[in-house]
């Protein structure tokens, strides 16, 4: 069979897997190794016109997986709406200790002695409530995700409002799972009101080391108008701490945050402006300046 438009290829739209196709004459194996086609996994593919996401790899992932796996973590929350990770971060599964699967490469496999596993029918396999998700993505150090990382996940989770921090310190209750002490510390520090998850992680940083800040701090001059907001800041001595990600950089968005700190500096603010190299490669030298910065207002 050959292809020679991208009509051809409609019906390989979603994840199928290479072996029934061929077996059934919808597709050679030459095909299958050409351009053609996307290997997402092991004897799964799609056509190479469809984008690859997390979740179109989840969709993949679940025609390799027994019935009872479950999908959970930040894959489930990627299915429900909320990207947390990356197109080929491990699609992460959860299932009873009793059920076999395969493990290959970009699956990640976690096993439960608990019974129920709360979750409901998805693709043929199931899908993590939003309670279980958040519990697996907060339990798992398998995955080596630090303590930032995780608590910027769950409060992504929070403001997105698909779990709500009383109802998961409620599921967690009683509990004794791998993590679970670390999940408790995780909940202690969210804060939905972090608008991205390097803000939280640079908010985690601060306050584990004992410079708690507050989050999104609105400015007003002295007549009540309003200025700007800061992402994080310590309002008593008039420190501001930013994160400034790569999209900082594009178009008019320089021009535009210094316009805003400029009105800020002028009511009496001190910045200090955080990258992304900054954050991801010397997160202490980070706190060492915030911590430095608050000095020299103390020491004035």
């Amino acid at each position: 069979m050959s292809f020679t438009t991208s009509a051809d290829l409609v019906e390989f739209a979603e994840p199928f897997l290479g072996s029934q196709a061929m077996a059934t004459g919808a597709v050679t194996e030459r095909a299958l190794r050409s351009p053609l086609f996307t290997r997402l996994f092991r004897n799964v593919y799609v056509a190479s016109t469809v984008p690859v996401t997390h979740v179109l790899r989840c969709r993949a992932a679940a025609l390799l997986a027994p019935s009872r796996a479950v999908l959970t973590g930040c894959s489930a929350a990627a299915v429900r709406g909320v990207e947390l990770v990356g197109t080929h971060d491990p699609v992460e599964f959860v299932l009873p200790e009793s059920v076999l699967f395969a493990m290959q490469d970009g699956v990640h496999i976690r096993r439960t002695s608990r019974g129920r596993i709360d979750s409901e029918p998805w693709q043929e396999i199931r899908l993590a409530s939003s309670a279980r998700l958040a519990f697996d993505i907060l339990t798992n150090t398998k995955l080596h995700r630090s303590l930032p990382r995780v608590v910027g996940y769950l409060d992504a989770l929070l403001r997105a409002g698909e779990v709500d921090a009383s109802v998961l310190a409620d599921y967690m209750r009683g509990r004794r799972d791998n993590g679970v002490v670390r999940a408790k510390k995780v909940l202690r520090l969210a804060d939905p009101r972090a608008e991205s998850i390097p803000e939280s992680e640079l908010r985690v940083w601060l306050t584990v080391a004992g410079l708690e800040p507050d989050p999104q701090v609105p400015v007003h001059d002295e007549h009540g108008v309003f200025a700007g907001r800061l992402d994080l800041a310590y309002p008593t001595q008039k420190l501001a701490v930013e994160y400034d990600g790569d999209w900082h950089r594009g178009g008019d968005q320089p021009q535009r945050d210094e316009a805003r700190r400029q009105a800020i500096r002028a009511l009496g603010w001190r910045f200090v402006i955080v990258t992304k190299a900054e954050l991801y490669e010397a997160p202490k030298a980070v706190v060492a300046s915030v911590r430095a910065a608050l000095s020299r207002e103390s020491a004035a």
